[in-house]
């Protein structure tokens, strides 16, 4: 009926203050999760580290709440005034609950990855700390993360799961950004191509504009299955490298247990070669972007048109 009362034994330490952060009860590395809504049946607790905290008068003022490792890297911070990891709050009492992970690989909008993780792993168990920042006046408390009694494999297990997907999220980050990257640049030299098309001063670096835009096609398109649209498109279109790397996070991250020599193996493979695509791109930018760059500024080309009056 009383789902903490570690709150209630905290509530002598937290009488007439302002603000107050209070210290988070042990909380378990395991799946599952919580519901509400039901008028009827009961719900299970959220998943994740429940944080309690009390505001006086929190208008205008922005409220930050971080978690930090035991080194005190920052893993996630949740702000009410940011536009992402937005954190609700009110005068008097709050609550919040962190699901252990922290900032996983970009994922671009629209993009469709076949039963394929971007997410953050979870936590391994031992001690973190939460900051509470009230507009620069900050409250911290320590707190635990337990492993599943019932888990199959130990602390050291979970590490090196840990790590495995951390090493994954972090070349599908790269990757991904360097997509969006090249859609960029794309764009830029689409809109070119449209203005200098018919000007024949202009029309080798015209061409070179276009190889180049084939060229950074090229990456994407190794980098990432372009012709999804949809969940079912992977069924016609086959995944390319991003996806079989993330699917790799999906499988690994299914339960608490360290990854296989053969998930290595696949990890090492696909990464080798997310990175050959990521050398290409580097070298375009590095080199011919460069060289067009020149080309443009030798030309003195003019930025913007006015179009005469048709009669």
């Amino acid at each position: 009926i009383i789902d903490d009362l570690t709150v209630l034994h905290q509530l002598a330490e937290a009488n007439g203050k302002e603000n107050y952060l209070f210290k988070p009860k042990e909380t378990y590395r395991m799946g599952g999760n919580g519901r509400n809504g039901s008028l009827t049946d009961g719900a299970n607790h959220p998943a994740g580290v429940i944080t309690y905290f009390n505001l006086t008068d929190p208008k205008d003022k922005e409220v930050k709440l971080s978690f930090l490792n035991a080194n005190n890297d920052t893993i996630k911070t949740f702000s009410n005034k940011g536009k992402k990891d937005k954190l609700k709050v009110k005068e008097g009492s709050n609550m919040f609950t962190w699901n252990t992970r922290g900032e996983g690989a970009e994922r671009l909008k629209g993009m469709v990855l076949w039963w394929a993780s971007t997410n953050a792993p979870k936590a391994v168990p031992g001690t973190y700390t939460v900051v509470l920042d009230v507009d620069g006046e900050t409250h911290s408390q320590q707190f635990l993360i337990s492993p599943d009694k019932n888990a199959e494999t130990d602390i050291a297990g979970m590490q090196q799961q840990f790590d495995f997907v951390t090493d994954i999220n972090n070349t599908v980050d790269r990757a991904h950004k360097s997509i969006k990257k090249i859609r960029a640049i794309n764009e830029q030299l689409k809109a070119f191509k449209t203005q200098y098309k018919d000007v024949e001063a202009v029309a080798s670096l015209v061409e070179k504009a276009d190889t180049l835009s084939k060229q950074f096609s090229e990456i994407e398109k190794a980098l990432y299955q372009t012709q999804n649209r949809s969940g079912q498109d992977p069924l016609n279109f086959p995944i390319r490298l991003t996806n079989k790397l993330a699917h790799l996070n999906s499988l690994v991250s299914m339960d608490d247990f360290p990854p296989t020599k053969q998930d290595v193996a696949v990890k090492n493979e696909l990464t080798a070669r997310i990175e050959e695509e990521l050398t290409k791109f580097d070298n375009l930018v590095s080199n011919e972007i460069a060289q067009f760059n020149a080309e443009f500024n030798q030309l003195n080309l003019n930025y913007l048109f006015i179009e005469e009056d048709k009669d």
